[in-house]
């Protein structure tokens, strides 16, 4: 950015002091003009729009006027048919002398002049039976073959699928007249276009071929209803009235432009368009009879392109909030403009008046509809622009008058200003180039005193300043090298701390004195988790850590209860053992705390397996003993009773007694003997087996009692290498966890046993879709002699235990009430 010198600034000043009142004054009388020509032009331009909005509503009023009295011909014309003799020839005569004129392109030569030609009135005449049958119809000028005259009573069999006019007039009273909303089928866009490329040129495409229907009921002598008379008007006499209306010419048009947006068009009561430029636009039925949906914001593509999207100015606020305005103002019967842009994009105002009828359907609004003409607004504004090209042009011959005067008063302001500013700027910058070497620490030179003036002090002042800066220089040099001395004496301090606290194999965790993590070093993070980050609430910090985080909130609370104690914490597959330190950072934790970690759980374990296996120890000698002693005595018991049994014959009841006697000698028997295979196991003879043979022959043997059972088992197979195992202690192990969940099911279910390799283990699966087992029972399913069963000896699972340890495997088990329970074995492929 370049420097604003005094220079610089004395000429500024002086030429805005010469110049800003010229500037202001003519800024003013510009901005005034300025306003005078907007104004002017505005209203230039709403005099034009007052006299175009009162021109196309007076337009729109008269042509209201003249489709109500067209539509009240056509009533009177129904009236005289119903009273008139309805002969054939009657019909006929009436049907070829109501014509009227239609103007309508040509083909050929006549395409652009068009063909004016006198056309029936009515599309078609039909008298109708008092069962909707069709007795006589003249249409397109000849009368209708007996047999195509149809039923009309039903709607399916109408010209257009789906009329009801006979079931509207047949319940209409003696004077009454029914008329019908317009009715045809949807014209697609395409069939319109035919290849051109907007309505106004395609004279090749299919015409819109509508009818409305007024229809009066016939009563015989007696009053009783005795058939009807139906007039269908043909929808080309109402496209007569706005199809030559072109607002922007004041003339007639063969065909309007919908592009410029100066044309007219009608919609009926209910907000649909019944004539307009764009064919696909007017209300329709589809080749089924039902009536076409409106084009609406949820309008697909595809309907869009092909044209089959009817215009209901009712649902066409998305395209300009005016439209439904239009069409809500009519059915109040008031008249009005609107500022409106249509589909093409063409922005008009759009004059619209109601159409004041209130026979047949249009009896709920009063009204048959509305006419709407709209013009381009650009149109209204010719004479606006032109007033403002001419005030634009006074304009710029001021300020091109303005802009000499300026000029000529700056550049003498400026010699002036220039002149002024060199007699100060000159020895201003001398003592600027002196002070520039200074700050470009050079110190050697002073800036040399020739006045006694300001500028002298000044010079003088500055001298004295450089020294100053000179001596405290070399001062802060100085402290700069020692601070540079003590910091590397602190990074490696704090290195050397960093490392022994890295390398410490408990967990040290730090928080300030409101309990933000502060410090951490690798084993806390092994045990907290990578994701703890400094500034991290204990709370946070210790959330799974159940009653830690109470214990530090008391610690903080009290400033007291400092020392090491032992917590355990469940994480599976058991609980965890960490001895807790909590020791202050200064006098009375008023910098923070230090919690230490140390994982205590290893050495907990192996306790606890210690002492298991001094139970176990103990259990078996005092097992081999009581059964050693029990046997020999139930031996004689067993002998002696089995006598008596031989000799109570003739007593049945001491019989049964002794039998009974006999049977529970032999369970203590079983239970003795189970004792002493507990005790003293058999040594394992390991072997290369292939275990899912092992299994396979298992389950064979307990697939008989559990097919009485209703158990069903399945085995599933997965790929195994044949490995060393000893197969009967093996079996006896997948025997003893099938055979309990076989017990587990005494109303049927499923056994699924399933092998598989997982990490160079084998690895078993069996579960069960039994009860389960309760969440207090789980940790004791190993223990010697637990059972929840009436019968058995509790020893099943604690030998299959011993077993799997054997071959140094283990065994986990997964269960809940009502989810059934899950055995998994894990075997070493490499052998014990």
């Amino acid at each position: 950015m370049p420097r604003f010198t005094i220079f610089k600034k004395i000429l500024v000043i002086t030429l805005l002091l010469s110049l800003l009142p010229l500037l202001v004054s003519s800024a003013v009388l510009l901005a005034n003009l300025q306003s005078t020509s907007a104004r002017l032009s505005n209203e230039i331009s709403d005099s034009d729009d007052r006299q175009a909005v009162e021109s196309l509503q007076m337009k729109a009023r008269d042509l209201a006027e003249n489709i109500k009295d067209f539509l009240h011909q056509c009533e009177s014309d129904l009236v005289f048919l119903s009273r008139s003799p309805l002969s054939r020839s009657a019909l006929l005569d009436f049907y070829q002398t109501r014509l009227a004129e239609v103007w309508q392109r040509g083909a050929g030569s006549t395409a652009a002049q068009g063909t004016h030609e006198f056309l029936p009135i009515y599309r078609s005449i039909a008298l109708i039976d008092r069962n909707g049958r069709e007795r006589v119809v003249i249409r397109n000028g000849r009368f209708v073959p007996e047999g195509q005259l149809a039923d009309v009573s039903d709607p399916a069999n109408t010209e257009f699928k789906s009329e009801d006019y006979f079931r509207r007039v047949r319940a209409l009273k003696p004077g009454e007249i029914y008329v019908s909303h317009l009715t045809g089928f949807h014209i697609g866009k395409q069939e319109q276009l035919a290849g051109a490329p907007d309505p106004e040129s395609a004279y090749d495409g299919k015409m819109y071929q509508g009818v409305v229907r007024f229809g009066a009921p016939l009563f015989d002598a007696k009053g009783a209803f005795n058939g009807m008379v139906l007039l269908s008007l043909d929808h080309r006499h109402l496209m007569e009235f706005t199809q030559h209306i072109d607002p922007g010419k004041n003339a007639s048009s063969l065909f309007p432009s919908y592009q410029s947006g100066n044309y007219a068009f009608l919609f009926d009561d209910e907000g649909w368009i019944i004539t307009h430029p764009k064919f696909w636009d007017i209300r329709g039925v589809d080749p089924s009879g039902r009536l076409v949906p409106p084009y609406t914001a949820r309008s697909g593509k595809a309907e869009i392109e092909s044209g089959r999207i009817p215009f209901n100015l009712d649902d066409a606020g998305f395209i300009h909030p005016g439209y439904p305005k239009v069409a809500a103002a009519v059915r109040a019967k008031q008249e009005g403009y609107v500022d409106i842009t249509n589909v093409g994009g063409a922005k008009k105002i759009m004059a619209f008046a109601p159409i004041f009828y209130d026979t047949g359907d249009y009896a709920r609004h009063g009204v048959f509809g509305g006419v709407t003409i709209g013009f381009q607004v650009d149109r209204f504004h010719e004479a606006s622009r032109k007033g403002g090209r001419l005030i634009a042009r006074q304009l710029g011959e001021h300020r091109r008058t303005s802009a000499v005067i300026i000029f000529l008063t700056a550049l003498f302001s400026a010699l002036s200003a220039w002149l002024l500013s060199r007699g100060i700027s000159v020895p201003l910058r001398q003592l600027t180039e002196n002070a520039g070497k200074l700050a470009a620490d050079d110190f050697v030179d002073r800036v040399a005193v020739n006045s006694a003036d300001e500028i002298g002090v000044l010079a003088q002042t500055f001298n004295n300043m450089a020294d100053e800066l000179d001596r405290r220089k070399q001062s802060l040099l100085a402290t700069l090298e020692e601070l540079k001395q003590s910091r590397l004496e602190i990074m490696d301090e704090r290195n050397f701390k960093a490392s022994v606290l890295e390398s410490i194999s408990s967990g040290i965790v730090t928080f300030s004195p409101h309990g933000f993590l502060t410090s951490i070093n690798r084993t806390g993070r092994l045990f907290l988790g990578e994701e703890v980050s400094e500034g991290t609430h204990y709370r946070e910090v210790f959330r799974d850590w159940e009653g830690l985080s109470d214990r530090i909130a008391a610690v903080f609370a009290s400033n007291a209860g400092y020392g090491r104690e032992t917590f355990r914490f469940d994480h599976e597959p058991g609980r965890t053992h960490f001895d807790v330190g909590f020791f202050p950072i200064g006098h009375d934790s008023e910098h923070g705390l230090t919690i230490t970690l140390r994982n205590e759980t290893e050495r907990e374990n192996l306790h606890e397996e210690m002492m298991r296996l001094d139970r176990l120890a103990s259990l078996g000698k005092l097992s081999a003993g009581i059964a050693h002693e029990v046997r020999n005595p139930l031996t004689g018991i067993s002998l002696l009773l089995d006598d008596l049994h031989d000799q109570a014959a003739t007593n049945s009841a001491d019989k049964e007694l002794i039998k009974k006697a006999l049977a529970e000698i032999e369970r203590v028997e079983k239970l003795v003997s189970a004792l002493l295979n507990y005790s003293s196991p058999v040594r394992a003879e390991f072997r290369e087996c292939d275990l899912n043979r092992l299994v396979h022959d298992t389950v064979l043997l307990l697939r008989r009692p559990c097919e009485k059972q209703r158990v069903q088992l399945t085995v599933e197979e997965g790929e195994l290498p044949p490995f060393r195992f000893d197969p009967e202690k093996i079996k006896q192990a997948v025997l003893n966890i099938i055979k309990n969940a076989q017990q587990a099911l005494p109303g049927g279910g499923h056994i699924r046993i399933a092998t598989s390799l997982r990490e160079e283990h084998a690895v078993i699966d069996i579960s069960d879709d039994g009860p389960g087992i309760s969440a207090e029972d789980l940790p004791l399913i190993f223990e010697p002699f637990f059972t929840r069963k009436g019968a058995g000896t509790g020893l099943g699972l604690s030998i299959t235990q011993r077993i799997i340890e054997e071959h140094q495997g283990r065994v986990q088990v997964e269960s809940a009430p009502g989810a059934g329970t899950r055995f998994t074995v894990e075997l070493p492929l490499g052998g014990p």
